[in-house]
């Protein structure tokens, strides 16, 4: 089954059960400032992270894009 939740990422992610998660699949913001936009003015906080690891079942994945020049950021 698939459910598409929409909101805050840390907000919908800490409504989550522990372990509840097959995949999460993210094209998270790259910290470039592209275009000037506040959106992309930094990378996911750590907090973030934690909520996806606190979501993930056992042998789940995560699959996170990253920008050339910020991969480190997400490493």
């Amino acid at each position: 089954m698939i459910k598409l939740m929409q909101g805050d990422c840390l907000e919908v992610m800490q409504k989550l059960e522990i372990e509840s998660v097959d995949a999460i699949i993210t094209d998270p913001p790259y910290g470039i400032s592209f275009m000037n936009k506040k959106w992309d003015y930094d990378v996911p906080s750590v907090q973030i992270w934690e909520e996806c690891l606190r979501a993930l079942k056992p042998g789940g994945y995560l699959l996170a894009f990253g920008g050339t020049r910020t991969q480190h950021r997400i490493a």
